[in-house]
């Protein structure tokens, strides 16, 4: 078989061959396209142009029909990939790419965080090797991360950390806050509800005067501007808000209620690592700008060699608005501009925010032979408002009210950070002034100087001692021009003119608050402790008070997700007998209306009236000393769940001022709170933050009548925020496209009120009057308040800006809860109230 297999191939070989077909001619292949190095940087989309670190980039040919820049957005056939490249960014963003072939090719970018990023872009040579960024990746912040925050804050740690921080970027969002990080802190467990909406502060129902307000680590003389509610530092300069609504550290007196703490953000990146670089801390200037229906400001960062500068201005247009509208009404009805709304009180206001900080050296404070960490930083602060309004007379305009205040405030701060140890050095000048203009004209000045220096170290591997100096000193000078007490006074209403008949004073005065403490941070296992003590001088009136306070905070982690936590500590508020305090009369208790009158209750008389201090009385300086304690109980759960629960009681002890002029006695009466606060929330959740807070409270004070009317033994009145019941139910939502829905839901309590018991008549000049008879306050309570708001945001990002729109509607069912009362002429029958309707506030903002 072999064989004849062979000779049938022998026979076929030996055959003559076919003629052969001419060959087809072979074409060139052309030549690939030549494979270069593309380097990148991943950046945020938006004004941050933060870098983007850890992100994936991968490059793939792209089909023939393609057009650079557009979206890549038919999903990409993997059968079609003849050839991929890959890199990942670095943390700076940064990311190189070798041998892609040059031409249209599609970019996929994935990142945590962030929008999946596919995009058609065009690789082409470079004209010269090392010819910078080809390809500059911007990426938009997922909706679970559109409103997150770049965690840049200048606060050192603490010894003894706040109950409750908010992050200031994520408290702008919140429904009800007007985009105010200090008044979303208003909803927090502990904090009374502010009649009117009003800016105040009432901690654990201790009167508001009790509450300090910090800004980097300085005093300011009120932490919001008149109204509306607007706090004195521009939103978007806020880094977070620490509120201690009973004890707060040992590095702080001075305060019978609790303390709030406002830090700014450094410029970029300054106090970063990447901010000690050679490098400038962030890539050239971006910020934000917003107008809405009360403001209008804008909010600016830029490098500034290896350091960097911010600055921030505000101005209120209410005025302008209020001015248009009444020149338009008084118009349409024939009559002189003014005629209208000039009987308003029209406020406006404006604040500015700058701050320079530059590292010092290139150390990291790591390592034992590390360098320290430095930053040098100026800053600049300042606030003012201005309100207006016709009196109740109009033949004679000495009754129009006219006041302003401001104030300005420098600061230089020198901070250091070793391996085991932080340093702070910071003194500060602010200048105050404020004017009255209403039967009288008033006028004060003062210069406040501030000092604060702190030093910690690490002197065992369990305890770190901070040691600290703190000081305010204030100088004042005051003005006043009233009517001559020999000028007879016809009718009350139409006072003789102040340029003729009046007298001037002047005075002037000093005070000092001046503080050393000492704390020490132990721990022991799972359990902290933080004792404290601090003396504190204060010097009003020529008269000197010294006070010793104990501060003791413990903390114990009794399970991974249970802690016990308790807090105890003595507080000194210096008692002083002023003289001439002059109060704007802008908002009397009760005033005639249609007939009737108009009962204001006395905490908006007594707490909105925003007073030019007067002069002290020499020799009356006390000092209530204020006991804190609380004890509670924190919990971690599923679902990024934190809860908290504190038991609180506050005792203020009685003291008695004696006046060097008369010898007469002022007792200063026992304040007394006590309750207990629910907290749970998610404070940063990926796609769902926010809180429920309630707040059980009693608050008490010592009633000191003495005469008619005077109880037997000790007496106990309600004090004026004793509000017994408080929640609030606060959430935002990040939705898909860019959209945010936020909600607050409110249940208060009423505060205490007054039962009318009769009238009386009283002769002013020309009139006899029905004054109102009020029994004591606490008989009754003003009615249960309860309300909705809603918000709603929407971003557009597109490169590097970012449009935002925000619809914030307050009181949403339009509920009006009686803020003031209107009475019959004999104060007999209630013919109606005042309250606040629904108010819807519309909002723009650019970021760049």
């Amino acid at each position: 078989m072999a064989l004849a297999g062979l000779g049938s191939g022998a026979a076929e070989a030996a055959s003559p061959p076919p003629p052969s077909e001419p060959e087809p001619a072979v074409e060139d292949e052309p030549d690939p396209p030549p494979e270069v190095e593309v380097r990148g940087r991943v950046i945020e989309a938006g004004s941050s142009r933060r870098p983007v670190a850890a992100a994936v980039i991968m490059v793939v040919a792209a089909p023939p029909e393609a057009r650079v820049g557009k979206a890549a957005r038919e999903p990409l056939d993997p059968e079609a990939v003849t050839w991929m490249r890959r890199a990942e960014s670095d943390d700076e963003g940064r990311f190189v790419l070798d041998e892609v072939p040059a031409g249209t090719v599609r970019v996929i970018v994935v990142a945590g965080g962030y929008a999946r990023y596919e995009v058609f872009e065009a690789v082409t040579v470079p004209e010269k090797e090392g010819a910078g960024e080809a390809l500059v990746l911007r990426l938009r912040p997922d909706a679970a991360s559109e409103y997150r925050t770049e965690v840049r804050s200048l606060v050192p740690e603490e010894a003894e950390a706040p109950e409750y921080v908010l992050d200031g970027d994520q408290a702008r969002h919140y429904a009800g806050s007007g985009g105010e990080p200090l008044v979303a802190a208003m909803n927090l467990p502990g904090v009374a509800r502010s009649p009117g909406g009003l800016g105040l502060l009432a901690l654990r129902g201790a009167t508001p005067t009790w509450t300090g307000y910090y800004v980097d680590g300085h005093p300011v003389p009120r932490g919001f501007h008149i109204v509306p509610v607007a706090s004195v530092v521009y939103p978007a300069a806020v880094d977070r808000v620490a509120l201690h609504p009973g004890s707060y550290p040992a590095a702080f007196g001075g305060f019978g209620g609790g303390l709030v703490v406002m830090d700014t953000a450094p410029g970029c990146d300054a106090w970063t690592e990447r901010g000690l670089e050679d490098e400038p801390a962030c890539r050239g200037a971006h910020g934000e700008a917003h107008i809405d229906l009360f403001d209008v400001g804008a909010h600016v960062e830029a490098p500034v060699g290896r350091g960097a500068v911010s600055l921030a201005v505000r101005r209120s247009h209410v005025d302008a608005v209020a001015g248009l509208a009444d020149r338009i009404a008084s118009r349409a009805v024939g009559q002189e501009s003014g005629a209208i709304l000039g009987s308003l009180l029209i406020p406006a206001y404006w604040d500015y925010h700058a701050r320079f900080d530059i590292p010092l050296g290139r150390g990291t404070g790591r390592g034992p032979y590390a360098a320290p960490r430095q930053l040098l930083s100026l800053r600049a602060l300042g606030a003012g408002d201005n309100l207006v309004g016709e009196g109740l007379s109009a033949e004679d305009d000495e009754d129009d009210l006219d006041f302003w205040a401001s104030f300005h405030r420098f600061d230089l701060e020198y901070r250091a950070e070793g391996r085991d140890w932080r340093a702070l050095i910071s003194p500060s000048l602010r200048l105050d002034s404020n004017s009255l203009r209403q039967y009288q004209a008033s006028d004060r000045t003062a210069w406040v100087g501030s000092w604060r220096m702190l030093y910690a170290a690490q002197v065992h591997e369990a305890v770190e001692l901070e040691a600290g100096v703190d000081v305010v000193y204030e100088s004042w000078r005051r003005s006043q021009l009233s009517l001559d007490p020999d000028v007879p006074v016809l009718d009350p209403l139409n006072p003789p003119d102040l340029d003729m008949f009046g007298m001037r004073d002047d005075f002037a005065g000093e005070k000092l608050r001046a503080g050393m403490w000492l704390t020490a941070r132990v721990q022991l296992g799972e359990w902290e402790l933080v004792p404290g003590l601090r003396a504190n001088l204060f010097e009003f009136a020529r008269r000197q008070q010294v006070n010793v306070e104990p501060r003791l905070h413990v903390r114990g982690q009794v399970h991974r997700r249970v802690a016990v936590i308790g807090s105890a500590g003595m507080f000194g508020v210096p008692v002083v007998l002023r003289s001439s305090t002059n109060q704007l009369n802008a908002l009397p208790s009760v005033f005639p209306y249609q007939g009737g009158y108009v009962d204001l209750p006395n905490y908006l008389t007594r707490y909105f009236d925003p007073g030019v201090e007067g002069d002290l009385v020499e020799g009356t300086l006390g000092l209530t000393r204020v006991i804190q304690a609380s004890a509670g109980v924190e919990l971690r759960l599923p679902w990024e769940l934190d809860a908290r629960g504190t038991l609180y009681w506050r005792e203020g002890l009685a003291e008695t001022l004696v006046s060097a002029d008369s010898g007469n006695a002022f007792p200063v009466p026992r304040q007394r709170g006590m309750g207990a606060e629910l907290y749970l929330g998610r404070p940063l959740g990926p796609r769902l933050d926010g809180w429920l807070g309630y707040t059980l409270s009693w608050s008490r004070i010592e009633d000191t009548r003495t005469g008619v009317g005077a109880s037997e033994g000790v007496s106990w009145v309600p004090a004026v925020f004793d509000q017994r019941h408080n929640f609030v139910a606060l959430v935002s939502a990040a939705l898909p496209r860019g959209f945010r829905l936020g909600a607050r839901f409110r249940v208060v309590s009423g505060n205490p009120d007054r039962v009318y018991l009769g009238t009386d008549n009283f002769d002013v000049g020309l009139a006899w009057t029905n004054v109102p008879l009020q029994s004591v306050r606490g008989t009754t309570y003003r009615p249960l308040f309860h309300q909705l708001d809603l918000r709603l945001d929407k971003r557009w990002t597109k490169r590097n800006t970012v449009v935002g729109v925000y619809l914030d509607v307050q009181n949403v069912y339009n509920n009006l809860y009686p803020e003031a009362w209107i009475y019959s002429a004999d104060f007999s029958v209630r013919t109606g109230s005042f309250g606040l309707p629904i108010y819807p506030s519309l909002g723009v903002s650019v970021e760049f």
